[in-house]
């Protein structure tokens, strides 16, 4: 068994820790670091996790990281965690500077251990099937892409809510999922624009954001970002031989010039579960991590920019 500790066990914690607890025969959470450790005591009891106010505390105990707490510390704690020589595996974003995801890779790279950047929505079944159409060529060259992202948290967020600052979550980076993959098949974003507006809350955070992309390659893409409606997420890409639309994250649509359109409805995972079993996978060297330490430090800088963007009242950044 691939003993995992986790730093951070609030609500996407706790979702971790249920993908795999009773459900997994590769790994399992036995210790956790948060720094209120009362409030999450029962839980953990219930779950033989061992809970400590130190993340330094729980290393002796486990094989790997899992860093998925406040986002403005997630470089920091993954990089505690890799000078102590653990692999980490850091719940997206992996960092809030290019800098400093730089740092974190590099530093990896010295001591030898693995630090991974994840995002669930990688193990997609929609995700993965257009990853291979787009890899076998299937809709030729990619030209453009346009990912849409709505959920309604934000009706509910507390003005000093974590994820309610832009300086951890800048607007736009609600449909990084998104982006993410549009990175991995079109290359780096080379410079954006960001309109961000306050449609319906009254804090003074942005709920709607609008993303104009120009990648390295010379191809565009879109992106909505939307807090304050119910869930809905589509990927869609455009190619000189066909188009192809994830919806959700089991369905995927393609149509090939002069073809007959193609739906595949895929069988759904549990991609928490398929995600931790993987890092641990390729912590012992059994598989690859699929996000190159290239494409998150690329999508870490997008990021960033989208913050200038957004205080420079929608002026197009450079990544």
């Amino acid at each position: 068994m691939f003993n995992l500790g986790i730093v951070g066990l609030g609500a996407w914690g706790k979702r971790l820790v249920n993908s795999v607890h009773g459900k997994s025969d590769t790994v399992a959470f036995t210790a956790a670091a948060t720094r209120t450790p009362s409030k999450v005591a029962d839980y953990a009891a219930e779950r033989n996790i061992r809970v400590a106010d130190n993340a330094a505390d729980i290393y002796g105990d486990v094989d790997g990281i899992v860093i998925a707490g406040h986002a403005a510390y997630h470089a920091s704690d993954a990089l505690q965690a890799v000078e102590a020589g653990k692999p980490v595996l850091v719940i997206k974003p992996l960092a809030t500077t290019k800098a400093d995801a730089e740092t974190l890779y590099a530093r990896a790279a010295e001591k030898g251990v693995l630090a991974a950047m994840g995002y669930d929505r990688c193990f997609a079944p929609a995700m993965d099937a257009l990853r291979k159409r787009v890899k076998a060529g299937d809709l030729g060259h990619v030209f453009h892409a346009s990912g849409d992202f709505s959920v309604d948290r934000m009706l509910t967020f507390d003005a000093d809510a974590w994820k309610a600052d832009p300086e951890t979550n800048p607007p736009g980076s609600m449909a990084d999922h998104m982006m993410y993959m549009m990175i991995e098949l079109m290359g780096p974003v080379a410079n954006l624009s960001v309109d961000a507006t306050t449609q319906v809350v009254a804090h003074d955070f942005s709920d709607t954001a609008s993303v104009t992309l120009r990648f390295a390659g010379g191809e565009t893409g879109t992106l909505t970002a939307i807090g304050v409606s119910p869930n809905f997420n589509r990927l869609h890409m455009y190619g000189d031989k066909g188009w192809a639309e994830v919806r959700g994250v089991n369905r995927l649509e393609f149509q090939p010039a002069g073809g007959d359109l193609i739906v595949e409805d895929l069988d759904p995972v549990d991609m928490c579960h398929d995600q931790l079993e993987r890092f641990a996978a390729a912590v012992q060297g059994k598989a690859n991590w699929p996000v190159p330490p290239q494409d998150a430090v690329n999508g870490v800088a997008a990021l960033e920019a989208m913050l200038k963007s957004s205080r420079a009242d929608g002026q197009r950044i450079s990544v």
